[in-house]
């Protein structure tokens, strides 16, 4: 994924600016570990490791600080797949749904292009899972409107909060990249205009964990 080949536009300086705040180079990952950079970028290669979620325009990959988090809790790079698949079933589980194995392949997929390092402040399968979840439930709220009813505002307002705690603000770059508004504007900003007597109290606050 390279943002300035990709054929949807080159980064602007308040991209640059945002990205080089929240993310940083392969050399800084690696910084006190065992692995050396190039091991590091052999296993994002034979895809046990995500790819840079956005990329400079001199050829620089930028990943989120907790790019290594799930690799050190599968404890082996052979057995990280098998560890993501089962901290989403075991949320699935919670959640009294099931995922497939379509859906589970899915997800991989997205995590290991860095798209979750875009939208998530800290990318694990349990954050993963929520914001999914969440987005599903605000989506189908917000297709069906009901700020009449104290249940349905209650509802959302909890649920708008509780994916504010987890995703990032996004560069604005990824309005291009993903085709249009991301779910921030969509399910975030978009309900907060529409409904502001809802969030007159103060929100969960940034970085808390999720009440989904």
């Amino acid at each position: 994924m390279d943002p300035n080949t990709s054929g949807a536009g080159t980064l602007t300086p308040a991209d640059v600016r945002y990205i080089t705040e929240h993310f940083v180079p392969l050399n800084t990952v690696a910084a006190g570990r065992p692995e050396a950079p190039d091991e590091l970028q052999a296993l994002i290669d034979s895809g046990h490791l995500p790819q840079p979620t956005y990329t400079l325009a001199d050829g620089t990959g930028m990943y989120p600080r907790d790019l290594l988090g799930l690799l050190d809790a599968a404890v082996s790079p052979d057995a990280v797949r098998a560890h993501f698949d089962g901290r989403l079933l075991r949320m699935a589980v919670r959640f009294g749904t099931a995922l497939t194995q379509e859906r589970l392949d899915a997800e991989w997929r997205g995590y290991l292009k860095g798209h979750y390092g875009a939208c998530l402040r800290v990318v694990t399968p349990e954050h993963i899972f929520c914001k999914e979840w969440l987005v599903r439930r605000l989506t189908k709220a917000l297709a069906a409107p009901a700020p009449e009813e104290e249940a349905w505002c209650a509802r959302l307002r909890t649920d708008v909060e509780a994916l504010d705690a987890l995703e990032r603000e996004f560069a604005p770059w990824d309005r291009i990249r993903f085709g249009g508004p991301v779910s921030r504007d969509r399910l975030i900003a978009a309900p907060r205009l529409r409904y502001p007597h809802l969030f007159a109290r103060a929100g969960t606050p940034s970085g808390a964990s999720p009440a989904c």
